[in-house]
């Protein structure tokens, strides 16, 4: 029989230990990366067990009377090793829901992993998702190239990285004191285009970087002058590359700095076996429409589309 308990500190080895050996995990499931920003969201993480043996963990945090999987994290849901099976997982579904009524939970909003981070095949949720009449409530696109398929760059994008490598440009990989100069850069563009502001303090970015510094880099760009141009932030999980953050100076934009940038990343990355490069979403502040010169720039570099869906279950009374 399946039991269900809630995360505690004391079990922060056996949560890690478990998150390394699932078939569907990234480092941002490990609690150093999860409890960044506990201060901002309560923890409500849940552990399933089967015979005293860990079978699945929820990464989860609890807002009112609703639980969500996870709002801090760029994607979520069930944690499973491959001696999980469906029907097991079935149980896991209907054992959460029982809990969450006798914790007074009335929704459960579910952030589905996309498919590209899973390292064996993991969709069982998708299956026990429409058998418990789940809503979709959002869906943003993300964009993604495969980099064991023949993609399509556009010509002018490689023309105009050839471009800044003959004139001089230079790429820089983190180098100390990066990661401040880049988010002063990242900053100013996202206020002045966006009027918003990065998700991460460079305090906060830079704390992480030192727990997992092999899991998130930093990128420079460097002009002929021996200025900083532009920068992307990555996180590297064992299939894919994901660029959490890329900015560029007005003088970087104006010379298409980034498309030097990143086609000398993703060329690197695909050269040492990785299997997808993440662009990311591009949604508008509305979280339903498109930032299309956002998304037509990634597509550019050979990148698709990938549905990221929440779900939410309204729990039985």
């Amino acid at each position: 029989m399946i039991h269900i308990v809630r995360y505690t500190a004391d079990k922060k080895a056996e949560w890690d230990a478990f998150v390394k050996d699932s078939k569907n995990g990234t480092f941002l499931f490990l609690r150093d990366y999860m409890e960044y920003h506990a201060d901002r969201f309560e923890d409500y993480s849940l552990m399933y067990y089967n015979d005293g043996n860990l079978l699945s963990l929820l990464p989860a945090n609890r807002k009112g009377e609703a639980i969500w999987s996870h709002q801090g994290l760029t994607y979520g849901g069930f944690l499973l090793t491959n001696r999980a099976h469906a029907v097991e997982i079935g149980e896991i579904f209907d054992k959460t829901i029982q809990f969450l009524h006798e914790e007074g939970i009335n929704e459960w909003y579910y952030k589905q992993m996309p498919t590209i981070y899973h390292q064996q095949p993991s969709e069982e949720d998708s299956y026990w998702l429409w058998r418990n009449g789940a809503e979709l409530v959002s869906c943003h696109l993300m964009s993604a190239i495969n980099l064991h398929s023949d993609f399509h760059t556009s010509p002018s994008r490689r023309n105009n990285s050839n471009k800044l490598k003959r004139e001089g440009w230079g790429i820089v990989c983190d180098k100390e004191g990066l990661m401040k100069q880049f988010w002063m850069i990242l900053s100013d563009n996202l206020r002045e285009t966006y009027n918003s502001k990065p998700v991460h303090i460079v305090e906060e970015m830079e704390r992480l970087k030192s727990l997992f510094p092999k899991n998130i880099v930093c990128y420079g760009i460097i002009s002929p002058e021996g200025n900083l141009e532009g920068g992307t932030l990555i996180y590297i999980s064992s299939r894919v590359i994901r660029t959490q953050y890329i900015s560029a100076t007005p003088y970087g934009k104006k010379s298409k700095a980034l498309d030097f940038l990143l086609l000398h990343v993703v060329d690197y990355y695909k050269s040492e076996g990785y299997e997808y490069f993440d662009f990311g979403t591009s949604m508008e502040d509305d979280s339903m429409h498109l930032k299309e010169p956002l998304i037509q720039q990634k597509e550019g570099f050979g990148a698709r589309g990938i549905a990221c869906r929440t779900y939410k279950i309204c729990i039985r009374s």
